[in-house]
């Protein structure tokens, strides 16, 4: 459930940015641009904490 919530607030989030960056730009705002752009950006964040577990180093004991 944890990693649904991340993806849909990532999609919000990016329809956000997305019409921000538009308006600064001065271009259209693309609606199907900025949701597959941050779906990606959302499923991929998902993905950093297995990441990041998998690169921890194991302690090694000292010899007594």
């Amino acid at each position: 459930m944890k990693r649904v919530v991340v993806v849909i607030w990532a999609i919000i989030l990016g329809i956000v940015a997305g019409f921000i960056g538009a308006k600064l730009d001065q271009s259209d705002f693309n609606l199907k641009l900025s949701l597959i752009t941050f779906l990606i950006f959302g499923l991929l964040l998902n993905f950093v904490p297995e990441i990041m577990r998998s690169t921890v180093p194991v302690e090694k004991k000292a010899d007594k």
